[in-house]
């Protein structure tokens, strides 16, 4: 019945790629320097919980806008539904496009919208296309702890070489024959390794061991917008198999909703010169892996837990990446030490609540509910914290007391627990 099931979602799946495939955005032209002269140029950007955000101008708005820069997506996305308004889009004479991802929740319906002109710093897009969702994806920036206005992937990356400076929080973009001739030789030969563009996404070639020490060969996404660090598709590769030990978790956040599946460890993973031993990995819901079907053969993706322990360049022109290693390169692999999982209010940035409890998790057995909001932590006042400040202050060490303070139908209520290794 499973197989008959993932067979009909490969089938809805098919009809909604073929939209995309016909040419939607063929007339987007991508982001290049807006004086043809300049060779390069830096952005800062905001890291908030572990999502790059770049400042973005959009036509002649001043308000400056917040977007998740995602090598994830093949398309320029608008979260705020407020834009069909802003835009003053007839949404009867639009084009509209199903986009679906990795989590449980509904398809999103947005329309295609040519012509917008877009800003990040001194590049341009001048005659892009983007999608307009037709309900506004709130829980995004409710996850990242910072408004949310709009996704940029491919349109990002496809005229230009991105250096991503995690540790500095700076993106350094050449133009591409400007870096290959003043820029590519200083680099480590054995830290540059092919990338292979597919459906407007990179990918990548990896290896990886299981309990059995068996190493398979993996082909992954590189997907700066993603929490994790490892996550493999079971069904994708004959070789790929759960671990004897696991646990059930959530997996993160997709442009959709929630991923839900297993959390376990590799005994190895490696890419290029580069091995780990333990790592983390994700085994998504076979379901979801089966609805979110992009019509190319992978085993998986690399996010953020892999990616941070490097200073990345992506060179999309001539389909490789660079991974120059810093101070995190080989620091443990760790799923947060709580169990607990928050959210902001959907208005006010710096009002938390409890999402999610682990049912192994001391949190839980020790009275914290879902949405319990939190007022301190350790007696340091919630509100004054970033999000990713907040998960550093729960997350960061192993057999640490914590102490919350919570308000759940208008009382408070302490909660102390102690924080625990889950796999």
């Amino acid at each position: 019945m499973t197989q008959k099931i993932c067979k009909l979602l490969r089938k809805v799946c098919c009809i909604i790629g073929l939209l995309l495939v016909l040419g939607l955005f063929a007339k987007a032209q991508g982001f290049d320097f807006a004086n043809p002269k300049q060779q390069i140029t830096r952005i800062s950007f905001k890291l908030s919980n572990n999502l790059i955000i770049l400042p973005l101008l959009l036509n002649n708005y001043k308000d400056t806008l917040n977007f998740v820069l995602d090598t994830g997506v093949g398309y320029t996305l608008l979260t705020d539904s407020a834009f069909i308004r802003k835009l003053h889009l007839d949404t009867n004479k639009l084009r509209k496009v199903a986009v679906k991802g990795s989590g449980v929740g509904e398809i999103i319906v947005t329309y295609v919208v040519p012509m917008q002109r877009l800003l990040i710093g001194s590049l341009v897009a001048p005659f892009q296309s983007v999608l307009v969702v037709s309900k506004s994806l709130t829980y995004l920036s409710q996850y990242a702890g910072i408004r949310v206005d709009g996704i940029v992937g491919y349109d990002f990356f496809r005229n230009l070489t991105v250096r991503i400076d995690y540790q500095k929080k700076l993106l350094t973009v050449f133009k591409p024959d400007f870096f290959e001739k003043k820029h590519l030789k200083k680099y480590n030969t054995q830290h540059i390794l092919n990338l292979q563009l597919q459906r407007q996404k990179p990918y990548i070639k990896a290896f990886v061991s299981d309990d059995n020490k068996d190493t398979i060969a993996v082909k992954l996404l590189l997907d700066t917008g993603a929490g994790h660090s490892v996550s493999l598709d079971v069904q994708a590769n004959k070789g790929i198999r759960l671990p004897k030990k696991y646990i059930e978790g959530n997996l993160g956040l997709a442009v959709n909703g929630l991923v839900i599946g297993k959390i376990g460890r590799l005994s190895f993973f490696k890419i290029g010169h580069f091995a780990w031993k333990n790592v983390i990995c994700s085994y998504p819901d076979s379901l979801l892996v089966a609805f979110r079907n992009e019509y190319v053969e992978k085993d998986g993706s690399i996010g953020i837990g892999i990616l941070e322990r490097f200073t990345l360049v992506l060179d999309y022109s001539k389909e490789r990446c660079i991974l120059e290693p810093n101070l995190k390169l080989n620091k443990n692999f760790d799923i947060g030490f709580s169990g607990i999982e928050i959210a902001c209010d959907a208005k006010n940035y710096n009002q938390y609540f409890v999402v999610g409890i682990h049912p192994l998790s001391q949190a839980y057995l020790s009275g914290l509910q879902i949405g319990d909001e939190i007022f301190s932590v350790n007696n340091i006042i919630a509100s004054r914290l970033t999000i990713g400040q907040l998960y550093e202050l729960l997350d960061s060490v192993e057999n640490k007391i914590i102490q919350m303070l919570v308000k759940r139908n208008g009382d408070f209520h302490i909660i102390t627990f102690r924080t625990k290794r889950f796999i």
